[in-house]
C-alpha cells in the first residue's frame, strides 16, 4: 500500500515539487465533516443499514482509531450485537436453520476508510506542506523522465488509488451536503421569500458552483498527469500510466455521479415553482456534462442512454464495478482464519467422541469378562459368537452413538461456549509487500430463547408491539450475532495518511427465510362504502425485527455504556421491501 510507510520513514523524502498544477483561486480548505454524536459509550462507532437489494441487507460499522489516552491498553477493543427475531411463519430453528448456514448467508468486507484529504493536498498545492498523491506523482514522473526515480512504482501505483479513494469521498460527500443545503433554502424562501432567505439561496447556489470548480481545477490537475505519465510510455506499456489511466476512468464516472445527484436535486426543486436563482447553477451543471460527455468519447470511457442496447449498458455496469474494486483494494484488509481455529472448532465433537468410545470399549469389555467368569452362563454356553453377544454388542454401541451426539450438543453449546465460531487475524500489506498483523475478529453465534433474553433486550423488542397483540407462542428463539474486533491502533495510527477508521461492512441474504412464505398479494373480496362487492390485492407482509448492540471495551471512562439500534425488516415473499426504525 503507497501509505503503509511509517511517518519516521517518510520524513527521508522531500515532497516539494515544481508545479503541474493549474493557476488556483484563493479558497480556503473546507472544515471537516461533522459526524453525529452523543453521549452513549458506543457512540464512537458510526452504523448505516440500508437494504442492498431484494434478498441482501446491508449494515456498515466504523470503528474509530481515537487518542490512545481514551484507552486502557494500546488495543482498541469493539463489541457489535446483533439480536435477530424471526416470525413463526418462517420456521427457523437451530435444526431447519443451523448456524453453519447463518455464516455462509453472511458476507463479510473490511476495510480502511479513505484518508480525508483537504482540497489543497487533492490538488497539490506547492504552499502546503502535507503529503499529496498529486506531489508524489509529479515528482516520480519528473524523475524519471530525469532517469532516476527514488519512488518505488508499486508505490506510485498505491498512491494514484489513494488519490481516487480521497477524492470519491470528499466530493460524494459534499454533493450530498450540498443538495441538502439547496433543499433547505428552497423550502425556506418557498415558504418567506424575504431578503434574508433569498440570499441564503443565492449563497447555497454560489458554494455550489465554487465548489464544482474546484472539482474541475482538482481533475485538470489529474488530466494534466496522465498526459505527462502517456509522453514517456510510447509503447503503452508503463505500469503506473496504464494505473493512472484507470483512476482517471474511475473518477471521470463519480464525477458524473455527483452531476447527476446535483442535476436531480434541482429538477425536483424546479418543480415546486419559477425559482431563477436555480437557473445559473442549472446551466453550469449543463456545461460540466457536456465536457464530462466530451472527454468521455475522447478517452473511449463508457457513456450510456435511454437509446444504449443491452448489452453496452451490462458492460458498462461491469466495468465499473471491476474499476471499482480495483482502485479500492489499496484499503481491502486481508482477514485469514487462524491455524489452530478448526481444532477449537472440532473440540468439542472430539471429546464427545471420545467418551462414547470409551464407553463402548468398556462395555464390550464387561461382557465379555462376564461371559468367560460364568462357565455355567449361556453367555459362555453359546459362545462369542451368539445372538445374546451380539444384541448386548449392538446395545452398546448404540448407546454410544446417542452419548457421542448429545455430548457434542452439550460441549459446543455449554462448556464449549467461550470458543469462537470463527476466529480470524487481520492482516495488512505495505508497499513492500510485508503483512503486518492489525488484530483480530471473533465471532459467535447462538440461539437463545425469548425467557433467557438480557431485560435490556426484553425491554427494547416490547417497543416493535407497544400495543401488546402479538402472544408469547408468537416469538420462537431469536439468533444471538456477537462480534468482537481487536485492533491495534498504534500501527494504524504511525501512517502518513490520517486514517480515521475501519470499515466493517456485512451483508446479511435473506433468501433462506422466504421459503414458507405467502405470495406477496393475494386476492380477495371486499364491500365498498356501497354494499357492492369488489375484488382487491392484498400485500401480505412479515416483520423479522432486529436490535443492534454496539459498544467500546476497556475505555478509560467510568462506566461506559452501549448504543442501541432497533430496526424492523419489512420482508415478502420476493424479499425485502423496506426498512423501518423504531424509536426508543
Amino acid at each position: 500500500m503507497g501509505f503503509s510507510k511509517l511517518k519516521a520513514a517518510s520524513n527521508s523524502r522531500s515532497e516539494d515539487s515544481a508545479g503541474l498544477t493549474p493557476p488556483i483561486p484563493n479558497l480556503l480548505s473546507e472544515d471537516r465533516e461533522a459526524r453525529r454524536s452523543d453521549t452513549h459509550g458506543g457512540s464512537f462507532i458510526k452504523s448505516s443499514i440500508a437494504v442492498h437489494d431484494r434478498t441482501q441487507l446491508e449494515t456498515v460499522f466504523d470503528y474509530p482509531l481515537l487518542p490512545l489516552k481514551q484507552f486502557k491498553r494500546q488495543n482498541q477493543r469493539y463489541q457489535v450485537e446483533a439480536y435477530i427475531f424471526f416470525p413463526r411463519q418462517m420456521g427457523i430453528t437451530p435444526n431447519s436453520y443451523p448456524k453453519e448456514r447463518f455464516y455462509s448467508d453472511l458476507r463479510p468486507l473490511i476495510r480502511l476508510r479513505e484518508p480525508r484529504l483537504t482540497y489543497e493536498q487533492l490538488i497539490g498545492v506547492d504552499s502546503s506542506d502535507a503529503r499529496s498523491p498529486v506531489k508524489i506523482l509529479t515528482r516520480y514522473l519528473q524523475e524519471t523522465d530525469e532517469g532516476k526515480a527514488s519512488f518505488p512504482e508499486r508505490e506510485v501505483i498505491d498512491e494514484a488509488r489513494i488519490f481516487a479513494c480521497a477524492l470519491a469521498g470528499y466530493y460524494l460527500r459534499r454533493v450530498e451536503r450540498r443538495a441538502k443545503q439547496l433543499r433547505k433554502s428552497v423550502k425556506k424562501f418557498a415558504n418567506d421569500s424575504t431578503d434574508s432567505n433569498l440570499a441564503d439561496l443565492e449563497h447555497a447556489c454560489l458554494d455550489t458552483a465554487d465548489f464544482l470548480d474546484r472539482i474541475h481545477a482538482i481533475m485538470s490537475t489529474w488530466h494534466r498527469l496522465l498526459e505527462h505519465a502517456a509522453k514517456g510510455d510510447n509503447a503503452g506499456t508503463n505500469r503506473v500510466h496504464r494505473e493512472l489511466k484507470v483512476v482517471d476512468e474511475y473518477c471521470t464516472y463519480r464525477i458524473r455521479d455527483g452531476l447527476t445527484k446535483l442535476s436531480k436535486t434541482l429538477s425536483n426543486l424546479q418543480r415546486k415553482g419559477d425559482i431563477p436563482q436555480l437557473d445559473g447553477l442549472q446551466r453550469k451543471l449543463g456545461a460540466l456534462a457536456r465536457f464530462d460527455h466530451w472527454y468521455s468519447v475522447k478517452k473511449s470511457y463508457g457513456w450510456i442512454t435511454r437509446a444504449s442496447d443491452e448489452l453496452t449498458v451490462e458492460r458498462y455496469v461491469f466495468r465499473r464495478g471491476v474499476l471499482k474494486r480495483r482502485v479500492w483494494q489499496v484499503l481491502y484488509l486481508d482477514v485469514r482464519t487462524r491455524p489452530l481455529f478448526a481444532f477449537q472448532q472440532q473440540l468439542g465433537a472430539m471429546v464427545a467422541a471420545g467418551l462414547a468410545a470409551f464407553f463402548a470399549v468398556s462395555m464390550e469389555i464387561l461382557i465379555r469378562i462376564k461371559a468367560a467368569s460364568q462357565a455355567s452362563s449361556p453367555f459362555n454356553s453359546l459362545g462369542s459368537g451368539t445372538l445374546v453377544i451380539v444384541v448386548a454388542l449392538i446395545l452398546a454401541y448404540v448407546l454410544k452413538d446417542r452419548i457421542k451426539e448429545l455430548g457434542r450438543s452439550y460441549f459446543r453449546s455449554s462448556l464449549m461456549r467461550s470458543v469462537p465460531d470463527n476466529s480470524e487475524r487481520i492482516l495488512y500489506s505495505n508497499s513492500d509487500g510485508q503483512k503486518w498483523g492489525l488484530g483480530s475478529i471473533s465471532e459467535y453465534t447462538r440461539f437463545i430463547a425469548p425467557k433467557k433474553l438480557p431485560d435490556e433486550i426484553r425491554d427494547l423488542h416490547k417497543k416493535f408491539d407497544p400495543e401488546g397483540l402479538e402472544s408469547e407462542e408468537d416469538s420462537g428463539d431469536a439468533i444471538h450475532y456477537r462480534k468482537v474486533i481487536d485492533l491495534n491502533a498504534n500501527i494504524l495510527r504511525s501512517h502518513i495518511y490520517p486514517l480515521r477508521a475501519v470499515h466493517d461492512i456485512l451483508r446479511l441474504n435473506i433468501e433462506a427465510f422466504l421459503g414458507k412464505l405467502d405470495d406477496p398479494l393475494h386476492g380477495t373480496e371486499m364491500l365498498d362504502t356501497e354494499g357492492r362487492l369488489v375484488e382487491m390485492k392484498m400485500p401480505k407482509v412479515y416483520h423479522l425485527d432486529l436490535i443492534l448492540k454496539y459498544s467500546q471495551i476497556e475505555r478509560a471512562i467510568p462506566d461506559p455504556c452501549a448504543t442501541f439500534e432497533s430496526i424492523r425488516l419489512v420482508i415478502n415473499k420476493k424479499g425485502l421491501s423496506r426498512i423501518e426504525r423504531i424509536e426508543r
